[in-house]
C-alpha cells in the first residue's frame, strides 16, 4: 500500500506534519489517485485524520486506489473537475477552515506531494542512484520518468545539481502540457534553491518535458495504451498502471524506436508504482 513515488514525498511531509503537531491530513487528486491512496495509508498508521478533496464524481461501486482510500478511513469529498481546475487549493483551504472551527489541526498536502519540502524525497533518491551506479561501475545516459504533478521530476532535477551529477532528465507528461510542468517543475527548484541559500545553476532548458503520450487524458487509455500494457505484462511480467507508468515507458520504447537515443545508450526508467489503478480497467484490457 505504500510502494511508489508518492511515499519518497510523504516521508518529508509527514515528518513536518508530526513535528507540527497535526492532527488532520488534508489533499487532494482525482479519485483513483495513488497519492490520495498513500496519504490515507500513512494516516492510518499515524493515527491522523484524513480528508480528500477528490475531483470527479463519486464512482457506484468503489475499486483500485479508492476503494483503499476509503478502506483506510479517508473522507471523500467530490468537487466537479471544472472547480477542482479552476481553485482545487482554495477548496482545501476552506476545508481547512471548517476543520479548525471544529478544533482541528489541518495540514494540507498539494497535489501529488509536489511542493519544495516534498522534492526532497527525490532529491535523496537521486543521490541513491548515483551511488548505487558508482558502486557498481554502471554507467546512465538518462533517466525517465513519469510526470503527474511535477515534485518528482523536480526531485530528480535538484538532485542532480545538487550532487553535480551530469545527466539528462526526461519526463512524460501524462495531463497538463510541457509548459505547465517546465514553469512548475522550475518553481519548485527556485524555492528549493532559495532555502538553500546557494547557486544550483538551475536553467529552465535543461527541463526536458515531453507531451506527446498523455492519450485520452489523465488516467485514461486508449487501444495504443491498452495493448502497450498488455504487451508489456505478458512478456515482462511488470505491471504498469493507466495513469503514469504506462504512458512514460509506451514514450520512451517510440521515442527509442525513432532514433532519439544512440544504441548502446544505458536509460534508467523509474517506476512510479499505481498498480492499483490497473485494477479498475480489467474490462478494457481484456476486450481490446
Amino acid at each position: 500500500m505504500l510502494s511508489g513515488n508518492k511515499v519518497r514525498k510523504l516521508e518529508f511531509l509527514f515528518y513536518d506534519l508530526l513535528a507540527s503537531k497535526r492532527d488532520t491530513v488534508i489533499t487532494c487528486g482525482g479519485v483513483q489517485s495513488n497519492h490520495c491512496r498513500a496519504v490515507a495509508a500513512v494516516c492510518a498508521t499515524a493515527g491522523v485524520e484524513c480528508h480528500l478533496v477528490l475531483k470527479g464524481t463519486e464512482p457506484k461501486n468503489p475499486n483500485g486506489n479508492y476503494f483503499l482510500s476509503k478502506l483506510f478511513g479517508a473522507k471523500p469529498k467530490f468537487i466537479s473537475v471544472a472547480d477542482y481546475e479552476a481553485g482545487v487549493d482554495d477548496v482545501m483551504r476552506t476545508l481547512a477552515g471548517q476543520l479548525k472551527a471544529k478544533g482541528k489541526k489541518p495540514y494540507i498536502i498539494p497535489e501529488g506531494g509536489s511542493d519544495p519540502l516534498g522534492a526532497w524525497g527525490y532529491i535523496k533518491a537521486i543521490d541513491e542512484i548515483k551511488k548505487q551506479c558508482e558502486s557498481s561501475k554502471v554507467k546512465i545516459d538518462t533517466i525517465v520518468t513519469a510526470v503527474g504533478s511535477g515534485g518528482t521530476y523536480a526531485g530528480l532535477y535538484l538532485g542532480s545539481k545538487i550532487s553535480g551529477w551530469n545527466i539528462d532528465i526526461l519526463g512524460f507528461a501524462v495531463c497538463r502540457d510541457s509548459l505547465y510542468f517546465q514553469k512548475k517543475v522550475f518553481d519548485i527548484c527556485l524555492a528549493v534553491e532559495s532555502e538553500l541559500a546557494t547557486d544550483l545553476k538551475l536553467d529552465p532548458a535543461e527541463i526536458n518535458i515531453d507531451d506527446g503520450f498523455i492519450g485520452p487524458g489523465y488516467a485514461k487509455i486508449g487501444p495504443v495504451e491498452t495493448r502497450f500494457i498488455r504487451d508489456v505484462a505478458e512478456n515482462s511480467g511488470m505491471v504498469l498502471d493507466p495513469a503514469y507508468t504506462s504512458k512514460a515507458l509506451l514514450g520512451l520504447f517510440t521515442r527509442i524506436s525513432e532514433g532519439k537515443y544512440k544504441p548502446g545508450s544505458n536509460i534508467l526508467f523509474i517506476h512510479t508504482g499505481g498498480s492499483w489503478g490497473l485494477l479498475t480497467s480489467g474490462k478494457k484490457l481484456f476486450t481490446a
